[in-house]
């Protein structure tokens, strides 16, 4: 402890041994062809087409910051479940959502509807969701969070290019 912060201890990566996880994992991956880049540095550059192998299974992006994470470990476990339930459930590159909610009660084994709207309430409180007005059970997702997909592809306008590397 120094200056009444809690230090990490020094971890060598060599001595940690192997993750027990890794034993019977299996990445499935698909080629996509990204268009031509060039091969070589010389005067005589060829254009090579470039094939990268991308990851076949979805995946949901979570967006780290401080304040999120306080945020995060502070939602009730219902909310917390609800919004993990909702994050395996959403399709991938959108932004919006349909709780089918006997669906998502029964798999989160909540009893009660009033379970379900306190957790709903809690993730529209602290920006997780909102509600989409017109539309049952439909909630926009909130992708300073998390997103399924591209934001880059999903929201162009709101790119922001960095001056540092």
């Amino acid at each position: 402890m120094k200056n009444g912060k809690i230090l990490p201890p020094e971890i060598v990566e060599e001595n940690l041994g192997v993750n027990p996880f890794i034993s019977g994992l299996v990445i499935k991956v698909r080629a996509i062809r990204s268009g031509y880049v060039p091969d070589g540095e010389d005067e005589g550059v060829v254009m090579v087409d470039n094939v990268v192998e991308l990851e076949r299974d979805g995946y949901v992006k979570v967006f780290d910051g401080a304040d999120e994470r306080v945020i995060m470990a502070g939602l009730s476990y219902r909310a917390l479940q609800m919004w993990m339930w909702m994050l395996y459930t959403v399709k991938s590159g959108k932004d919006y959502l349909w709780v089918n909610v006997p669906r998502l009660m029964k798999e989160c084994g909540m009893k009660s509807i009033k379970t379900h709207k306190a957790a709903i309430t809690e993730l529209c409180r602290y920006g997780y969701v909102a509600p989409c007005v017109g539309h049952k059970n439909v909630y926009w997702l909130n992708p300073s969070m998390a997103f399924k997909g591209s934001r880059i592809k999903k929201y162009p306008g709101n790119v922001v290019k960095s001056v540092t590397e």
